[in-house]
This record gives structure tokens, C-alpha cells and sequence, in this order.
């Protein structure tokens, strides 16, 4: 009788600790960001921000390549445009940080107007789709609103102009749950911020 009771509860203990491993919800298939030290979410100024709140910067230190906060106080008391260039939102690939050549033309309206005005600021945006954890989305959106900063910077737009910050899976387009609202919530959204008066 006691070698049953104790073989049952053995028993019970391995089906209740397999149960509780086996509904542990980790990283929905995550890929690796190149350059990117899992579990650490950028240097801490990126993220989701409370409404009215204006976004932290990141500017890139050229000497380092280190990732250092901007001061974002420039920015405060100044109107956001997100009309302005609406149009011009940057899709990317799953899991994916790079810009496929048939959004370039997007980069190049947005750089181009930089180039011709020179007043006025730029935040971009990163986002991602619901799946993945929310620090990797979070550093996925960062390193894609990087990578728009980068790739404006090299078409000749002065980096002291432009502001990122990552959204990761906040704030979607398309709340579905489906292939074609996950490509539209992939994005980079640039905000257009007036001139100081």
C-alpha cells in the first residue's frame, strides 16, 4: 500500500512539473539581432513612453559606435506632425532590421526634404509585430529605427536632427492576428517635429 501511495505521488509530481514547464511562455521563435545583447534593451532610454510624453533620443557616437541618450529637451513644447510623412512609413521583413529596396524611395522623399529645409526635427519610430517577447521587440524596434537614422544620415542628413525611439509591439496598425497585419504593424514611422518658435 505505501509503495503504491508513494509511486502515485512520483507520479503526480512529475505530470505536475512537466504541466508547469510545459506552459512556460517564453520567446515566441525569435531570431537573433546581429550586435544585439539579449536581455538588455538598448542602454535604457528607448521604450514605451506614457502618452503626451516626448520621446528619449539615441544618438550614436561616431568615435565609439556606442549607443548614448540625446538630450530630448529640444524637442519639448514642440508640435509632432504624423501627417507629414504618413506616406513614407518603412515596412520590414520579419525579424529583420535591414531596408528592402522597395522602401528606399521612402527614405529618399524624407531625406530629401531634410536636405532642402532646414528647420524642423525627425523622430522615427520602430515597431514590431506582437510576436516575440517585449524586450525583443522592443530591441528589435529599436535597431530598426537605427537603421532608418543611419541609412537618412548617409543620404545626407544631419544626425543632429534626428530622434529614435522604439515602440516594439505597441501601438499596431492592424490589431489581427494574421500574416498581412503582422507586415503592417512591421514598420518605421517618421514624425515630423516644428521648428521651435
Amino acid at each position: 500500500m505505501k509503495r503504491t501511495t508513494i509511486f502515485n505521488l512520483l507520479v503526480l509530481g512529475l505530470v505536475l512539473m512537466f504541466g508547469v514547464t510545459a506552459c512556460h511562455k517564453g520567446p515566441k521563435d525569435p531570431t537573433k539581432i546581429p550586435g544585439y545583447n539579449h536581455g538588455v534593451v538598448g542602454n535604457g532610454t528607448s521604450g514605451i513612453m506614457d502618452g503626451g510624453t516626448m520621446p528619449p533620443s539615441i544618438e550614436t557616437d561616431s568615435t565609439t559606435g556606442s549607443i548614448a541618450a540625446a538630450d530630448p529637451s529640444s524637442l519639448e513644447g514642440r508640435t509632432q506632425n504624423r501627417e507629414m510623412f504618413a506616406a513614407n512609413t518603412v515596412h520590414f521583413d520579419l525579424d529583420s532590421a535591414a531596408v528592402k529596396s522597395s522602401e528606399t524611395s521612402n527614405l529618399e522623399a524624407v531625406a530629401n526634404y531634410f536636405k532642402s529645409n532646414p528647420a524642423g526635427d525627425l523622430i522615427i519610430e520602430g515597431y514590431c509585430d506582437e510576436r516575440g517577447t517585449e524586450g525583443y521587440n522592443l530591441a528589435l524596434g529599436d535597431k530598426r529605427a537605427t537603421t532608418l537614422r543611419e541609412y537618412l544620415v548617409n543620404l545626407g542628413v544631419s544626425p543632429s536632427r534626428i530622434h529614435t525611439i522604439s515602440f516594439g509591439e505597441a501601438n499596431p496598425v492592424d490589431p489581427g492576428q494574421n500574416q498581412s497585419a503582422w507586415a503592417k504593424n512591421r514598420r518605421g514611422v517618421f514624425v515630423f517635429v516644428e521648428p521651435a518658435k
